[in-house]
């Protein structure tokens, strides 16, 4: 079963991420990775390489319910 997490991405909207898909989630408050700061998940085989949302890595990680 797929592990779908809502987040807030950069906008403000309501996004969800599927951690199963996931390869790499880290933080990045600096922005010198990109352009955004937030938590950046990076995936293989979707049209975007990654999705910044604004929780900490640990909210998405280790969610206190599943949505």
């Amino acid at each position: 079963m797929a592990t779908w997490i809502k987040c807030t991405n950069t906008k403000k909207m309501h996004v969800y991420i599927n951690l199963d898909n996931a390869v790499t989630v880290m933080r990045d408050d600096t922005g010198e990775r990109i352009n955004e700061r937030g938590t950046v998940s990076y995936f293989i085989d979707r049209d975007e390489d990654y999705i910044v949302v604004t929780q900490h890595p640990e909210e998405p990680i280790n969610p206190k319910s599943s949505h």
